[in-house]
């Protein structure tokens, strides 16, 4: 089982003149101390306008500094947005070949549609053509990376031949991921040949979603990448710590998170387009308002990580035999300090990934991988 971490770049009031400075020059130490260490992947979101929960509406830009101070780490945008009115494919295309070629290799492209109306309607999104355009634009991308003159005929895009340059350096093109949380967009993920990166944090949900992506993999009617992406990801928040303190810190940054990103949802439910409360309820595993959760519900729930190294494996133990083939840790988890987190980094590599990957070796506080397969 594969670990990686996910940067949403929270920066929660109050801010200062150096608060978002600060919030992505700590992700940048934290990553390479993920690199050295040994961790498989870095995700990093698309968002717009989300203040406090995302302030990351440039990931192509951020992961250029991730490709020079890091080498083995695999980095994964966890997702672009591909509704035309954010992102041209042409250019998300273009973007992901120059990062494929700064990082010898390393790139992976996780892709959505986004899932707040503060978005949507900030770039002008027609909600009734997301699908539809998501799917114009990833055929669109994989043409742009394979083929010597791409043209395309869409119902939606016409692009007359033109020569796309840079290629990626991965042949035939980069691994492709898609973003989950409704039942049947596990099953499209599947048929498509994509990739899951699952954001529910109902364990329940999970396990029944990783069997619908399964199946639908076995049944492909709609293959887009050349080769198909069959890896299951699955996010939790997680802070390993060895005392009360952290483990306290470690909560409380998952109550906020659950907190604002249930906030988020807010506008699409009042509207009633995408999300109900209902829906969600079963999407968060709590009957509560997050914000109301108590220490120790926060602490047995499935999706929450937050303890000493020994806990931490048990708990880790049921995505493994669940078949998750990675579990992506959301550590920079609303005021969780930037010290806690490279503890928590530490301890992971001494105990967490050894733990699950005993090809791994330790050397000194560090962890990495041994020579066969990096």
């Amino acid at each position: 089982m594969k670990f990686g971490l996910l940067y949403e770049m929270e920066t929660p009031r109050p801010w200062h003149e150096r608060s978002e400075f600060n919030t992505y020059w700590e992700a940048l130490a934290q990553i390479e101390l993920a690199d050295r260490i040994g961790m498989d992947y870095v995700w990093e979101v698309e968002h717009h306008f989300l203040e406090e929960y995302s302030h990351s509406p440039a990931p192509e830009v951020f992961y250029g500094a991730v490709s020079q101070r890091t080498k083995n780490i695999r980095i994964a945008h966890g997702v672009r947005l591909l509704p035309f009115n954010f992102n041209h494919p042409i250019k998300v295309a273009e973007q992901a070949a120059v990062l494929d070629i700064l990082s010898n290799g390393r790139m992976e492209l996780g892709t959505g549609r986004s899932t707040t109306a503060q978005e949507l309607d900030g770039f002008g999104v027609d909600y009734d053509r997301t699908r539809a355009e998501v799917r114009e634009a990833l055929e669109i991308i994989v043409k742009a990376w394979t083929d010597e003159i791409l043209e395309f005929d869409g119902k939606l895009m016409k692009i007359p031949p033109r020569r796309v340059v840079p290629k990626p350096i991965q042949k035939p093109h980069p691994p492709m991921w898609m973003a989950c949380t409704a039942p049947e967009s596990y099953e499209m993920a599947g048929d498509r040949g994509l990739g899951v990166l699952s954001f529910n944090f109902n364990w329940e949900q999970v396990q029944k979603s990783l069997e619908l992506y399964r199946k639908a993999c076995t049944t492909r009617s709609d293959l887009i990448p050349k080769v198909p992406n069959e890896n299951f990801a699955a996010v939790a928040v997680c802070n390993v710590c060895e005392n009360k303190e952290d483990e306290a810190i470690g909560l409380e940054g998952a109550r906020w998170f659950f907190k604002n990103l249930a906030h988020l949802f807010e506008p699409l439910m009042a509207k009633n387009q995408l999300y109900s409360y209902e829906y969600l309820r079963n999407v968060f595993a709590l009957d509560q308002n997050p914000a109301d959760a108590t220490d120790a519900q926060l602490r047995d729930h499935d999706m929450i990580v937050v303890g000493n190294p020994d806990y931490v494996n048990r708990k880790l133990e049921r995505f493994q035999k669940a078949g998750v083939n990675q579990v992506i840790f959301f550590k920079q988890a609303g005021r969780i300090p930037h010290q806690s987190i490279m503890r928590s980094l530490k301890l992971i590599g001494q105990h967490v990934l050894p733990y699950f990957n005993p090809h791994r070796v330790v050397a000194g506080d560090e962890l990495s991988l041994a020579a066969a397969g990096r």
